[in-house]
C-alpha cells in the first residue's frame, strides 16, 4: 500500500530559484522516488494549470492566491484544498515553514502525522537583524516579534519538527522556544542533496570556460543577490586575485549596486553576471569552479549551494555566521574580514579541486528523504 503525504508550501522553483525551493522540491521527488504519494498545494504559478503532475508529484497550484506570498487568499485556499485531500485519506503533513499552518487542526483530526519543516526562525531573523544594524531591516522588527508569539502558540501542535540546520534546532529548543512553550521533537535533518545530479564533472571546466570566455581561476556564487548576502565581499575579493572570474549565478535587488562595485574597482570585465539561471545549470557551474563563496552577513542555516558545491567535488569557503558542515573541512572566516577571506582562497587553490564528491554521506538526499518518511508514517 502506497502512504499519502501532502506538502503545503508557499513557493517552489517553479515561482522562483531559491534554496528553500529547491530543498522542498528534492524532498517531494524523493519521496516520489520511494513509490509515496505525493500532493503539493502551493500558491498560483503564472503561465501553468492549477493541477498539474511533474517528476512524478502531484501539484495544486491555488488560482486567486499571490505566487509565491503568504496572503489572505493563500491561508484560506490552502485550507478548502487540505480538507478535500484530508478526506480522501492522508498519512502525513509537512508544512514548509508557515505554509501549513492554517491547517493543522483538520489534519490532527484527520489523524495525519503532522511535520514542521523549519529553515529558520524569528528568534535567529531577530537576532540577525539586530546584528547587522542597518536601518531597513530594523523597521522590520516588530513584524518579528508578532511572528514570535505565532510561533510559540503553532509550533506545539505539529507531532515533528525538522530543523534544515544546527542553528534552526538550537533556536528551536532554547528560550524563548523549547521548553517554554511545550515544543515537540526537534530533529536536525540538514538538507539533502542530489548526489545523481551533483557530482563532480571533469569536463564540466573546459565547458563553462569556453561558454564564459574564463582563462584562469573560477570562482562562483549561487544564490539571490541580496544585501543580506554581501556578494560585494566576493566582489572585492577579485582584487586579491587579478587572474581569477568571478560567476554570480542568481538574481537580486543588489545586482545594480554590484555592477557599479565591480565597475568602480575595475574588476566588471572578469565578473558574469548571470541573472536567474535554470536549476539544471547550477550543476556545471559549481563543478567547473576552483572555489565556491558564500559570504553573507547574517546566520545562515546550511545553504543548499555549500552542500552542492561538496557534492561536486568544489572547495568552500562561508562566513562564520554559517553552519559548519560536519564531517568535512569547510573553511568558515570572518568574510569582512578581506585577508582572511583571500588566505582561505589561497590554500583551497593550492590543493586543489577533487575528483570525487566532498560531501559526507549523512547529507545525501536518499537517506534524508527515508528519515522524513518515518516522519511522516509513510512506508
Amino acid at each position: 500500500m502506497r502512504g499519502r503525504v501532502l506538502v503545503l508550501t508557499r513557493s517552489l522553483p517553479l515561482h522562483h530559484a531559491g534554496g528553500m525551493e529547491s530543498v522542498t522540491w528534492d524532498l517531494c521527488r524523493a519521496l516520489a522516488d520511494r513509490g509515496t504519494d505525493v500532493t503539493v498545494v502551493t500558491t498560483r504559478v503564472p503561465g501553468s494549470p492549477a493541477e498539474f503532475s511533474t517528476d512524478g508529484v502531484r501539484v495544486r497550484a491555488l488560482p486567486g492566491t499571490v505566487p509565491g506570498r503568504y496572503s489572505r487568499s493563500w491561508w484560506n485556499s490552502s485550507r478548502t484544498a487540505a480538507a478535500a485531500d484530508l478526506a480522501r485519506g492522508v498519512d502525513g503533513v509537512l508544512s514548509v515553514s508557515a505554509g501549513g499552518f492554517a491547517v493543522l487542526d483538520l489534519a490532527r483530526s484527520a489523524g495525519a502525522r503532522c511535520v514542521l519543516q523549519a529553515h529558520g526562525t524569528s528568534v535567529n531573523e531577530i537576532v540577525s537583524k539586530l546584528g547587522g544594524r542597518r536601518v531597513r531591516p530594523l523597521l522590520s522588527l516588530p513584524r518579528n516579534v508578532s511572528g514570535l508569539a505565532v510561533d510559540a502558540l503553532t509550533y506545539r501542535r505539529f507531532h515533528d519538527v525538522v530543523a534544515v540546520g544546527p542553528s534552526v534546532a538550537r533556536s528551536l529548543t532554547r528560550f524563548p522556544l523549547g521548553p517554554a512553550v511545550g515544543m515537540p521533537p526537534v530533529h536536525l535533518l540538514e538538507n539533502g542533496v542530489d548526489t545523481h545530479v551533483f557530482r563532480p564533472d571533469p569536463d564540466a571546466r573546459v565547458r563553462v570556460a569556453v561558454e564564459l570566455h574564463v582563462p584562469g581561476p573560477l570562482f562562483v556564487v549561487v544564490g539571490r543577490l541580496h544585501p543580506q548576502k554581501r556578494v560585494d565581499r566576493s566582489v572585492r575579493l577579485l582584487q586579491e586575485f587579478p587572474g581569477a572570474t568571478l560567476v554570480l549565478a542568481g538574481d537580486g535587488p543588489d545586482r545594480p549596486a554590484l555592477q557599479a562595485l565591480a565597475a568602480d574597482l575595475g574588476v566588471a570585465e572578469r565578473v558574469r553576471f548571470l541573472g536567474a539561471v535554470d536549476r539544471a545549470r547550477v550543476p556545471g557551474l559549481l563543478a567547473a569552479a576552483d572555489v565556491s563563496l558564500l559570504t553573507s552577513q547574517w546566520r545562515e542555516g546550511l545553504p543548499m549551494a555549500v552542500l552542492e558545491s561538496l557534492a561536486c567535488g568544489t572547495p568552500v569557503v562561508t562566513s562564520r555566521t554559517t553552519a559548519p558542515v560536519e564531517g568535512t573541512q569547510v573553511p568558515r572566516v570572518d568574510a569582512g574580514n578581506p585577508g582572511d577571506l583571500a588566505a582561505a582562497v589561497r590554500r583551497l587553490l593550492a590543493r586543489g579541486r577533487s575528483l570525487t564528491s566532498l560531501l559526507p554521506d549523512r547529507y545525501a538526499l536518499s537517506g534524508v528523504a527515508a528519515r522524513y518518511a518515518t516522519l511522516l508514517g509513510v512506508p
